[in-house]
């Protein structure tokens, strides 16, 4: 069985990993106690925002006007009904 992700979810993985990663990373740095152990729960709640709201901003017609509004479909003639 063949899992196919689209480019998009892929691209929004990608950047949300990175994000977390850079959020774990800067966390162990300015971290207080164990030296190097960085704050989990914040890196994967900053990734989790970074991905929603991309997902969000990125998501075809979001925010978009239609173009062309949807016509209702024309009433049949009374020439076209009695036939």
């Amino acid at each position: 069985m063949t899992i196919q992700i689209a480019p998009m979810a892929a691209l929004l993985i990608l950047v949300g990993l990175a994000v977390g990663f850079s959020v774990f990373k800067y966390t162990a740095r300015t971290a207080h106690g164990a030296e190097g152990r960085g704050d989990l729960g914040t890196s994967i709640a900053g990734a989790a925002a970074v991905v929603s709201v991309l997902a969000v901003l990125l998501t075809p017609g979001f925010g978009q006007t239609a173009t062309n509004p949807v016509q209702p479909p024309p009433h049949p003639t009374e020439s076209a009904a009695n036939r």
